[in-house]
Formats: C-alpha cells, sequence, structure tokens
C-alpha cells in the first residue's frame, strides 16, 4: 500500500541567523539521510501563500520553522496546527514569516485540502539581519531537530536510513 507524498517543508529567511533553522535542518536531512522517493524535501524559504501548491499536493507535511515562544533558546517542540485551538492568524504570531505556514495550511483547509501536519519547532536566539550561520546555541541543536525529523518520517511509515549505515 503507497503512502502517498509526504512534503518536508523547511522555511524561514536564511539571512536572519537562526530564523533560518528549518532550512538548515531540511538541507542537512538531505544530506545525512537516504529518503524514499515519495518524500519531497523543500525548501520553502520565506514563500508564505506561494507554498499553497506544496501543501495541496501533499498527504502529509512535516514543517521545520523558527517559532517565537517564550521558552529558552534552542528549546525544541512538536505540535499539530489543531493543538493551537484555532489560534491561527490570531494573538501572538509564532512564526517570524510574514505570512505563516499556519495560514497557509488554513487556506488549504478552506479549499477542502486537509493534509495530516506535524509542525517541527525550535526557539531561535539570534535572528540579527544578515548573517547566515546559526547561533552558537542553535548549531548546537541542529543534530537533534535532524534526528528528529529523520524520526517523525519513520514513524509516518517512511524508511529513512542513514547515509553509510545505520537506520533512523
Amino acid at each position: 500500500m503507497s503512502l502517498g507524498r509526504t512534503v518536508v517543508l523547511g522555511v524561514g529567511n536564511l539571512l536572519l541567523r537562526d530564523e533560518g533553522v528549518g532550512i538548515h535542518a531540511v538541507r542537512r536531512l538531505t544530506q545525512e539521510y537516504r529518503l524514499p522517493a515519495e518524500v519531497e524535501v523543500v525548501d520553502g524559504g520565506c514563500a508564505g501563500y506561494a507554498l499553497f501548491e506544496v501543501v495541496a499536493r501533499a498527504e502529509r507535511v512535516v514543517v521545520v520553522d523558527a517559532l517565537l515562544t517564550e521558552a529558552p533558546a534552542g528549546t525544541m517542540f512538536r505540535f499539530r496546527p489543531a493543538d493551537l485551538d484555532g489560534e491561527v492568524g490570531g494573538g501572538d504570531r509564532l512564526s517570524l514569516h510574514d505570512v505563516g505556514i499556519l495560514e497557509v495550511l488554513q487556506a488549504a483547509q478552506l479549499l477542502g485540502h486537509r493534509p495530516e501536519v506535524v509542525i517541527l519547532g525550535v526557539q531561535p536566539a539570534d535572528v540579527s539581519p544578515f548573517g547566515v550561520e546559526l547561533s552558537p546555541v542553535l548549531a548546537g541543536v541542529l543534530p537533534e531537530l535532524v534526528e528528529r525529523l529523520a524520526a517523525e518520517l519513520a514513524a509516518m511509515g517512511h524508511p529513512v536510513a542513514r547515509r553509510g549505515g545505520a537506520d533512523a
């Protein structure tokens, strides 16, 4: 039985240091893991609503992003949009983007497309402009974030394996 397409979507702005953690994570995932054909890895950058078509063609979406919370820098989160109790677009923003991925998911739902969605996020330490490297805090947690991402795919039934050996 085919699982259908799963999209791993890294979002963020590489020019704002830790704000690009989602992109760093998906790039590292493709470097360190062999992924099955039904898993599409997308560098979503700050594309906003342009990501709608990516979401619309997926059965499952795993989003990796920097999240604004009150937690200490480097804290990782895993949640589903439903865990936010309808707070999409209201209250404090979780995403640092003008149009967050939650708004894209809400638009897809309004048009009848409801992929299974998991969001993996991390609290940034430094989002200062014009720096492409991660802060030391996020550079330190990036390997664990990538491992969690691979484990999420494995839990969805996608066989992922580390390049050069051990399975995730």
